[in-house]
């Protein structure tokens, strides 16, 4: 919960600031804004070091192979950056490149996913 306070200040107080500069200083507010997600993106880290020890006791006590849950993990991650990205792009006005990013980024997690569903076309094939 103190991370989540943290971001939501840094993150409103960021974009107050981006908007006052953005009128004489373009540049800078679009600066100011890429400092301001990757010091929320920082924060979010110390809260995604717990949720992987949770998922490793998860595979360790359920028998899930790390064959279905890395690619998952590897997917949202994946999510996440384009997500980021992508509205990075927006607010420096650059529509197209945004548009670019979030075709990349769902390419890159479908290229993720194929080993997962490799793994359950075999597990129907064996199934029949």
């Amino acid at each position: 919960m103190e991370i989540l306070i943290k971001a939501a200040v840094a993150g409103v107080a960021g974009s107050i600031m981006a908007l006052v500069i953005r009128r004489s200083a373009p540049e800078l507010s679009l600066a100011l804004t890429v400092a301001v997600s990757v010091l929320t993106a920082v924060l979010a880290m110390e809260l995604f070091s717990s949720l992987i020890d949770i998922i490793q006791l998860a595979e360790t006590e359920t028998g899930l192979s790390a064959a279905i849950v890395a690619p998952v993990m590897k997917c949202v991650g994946i999510g996440i950056v384009t997500r980021l990205s992508a509205d990075l792009c927006k607010d420096a006005g650059q529509e197209s490149v945004s548009s670019a990013v979030e075709l990349c980024g769902a390419a890159c997690a479908m290229l993720t996913a194929l080993p997962l569903i490799r793994t359950l076309l075999q597990m129907i094939g064996d199934m029949l």
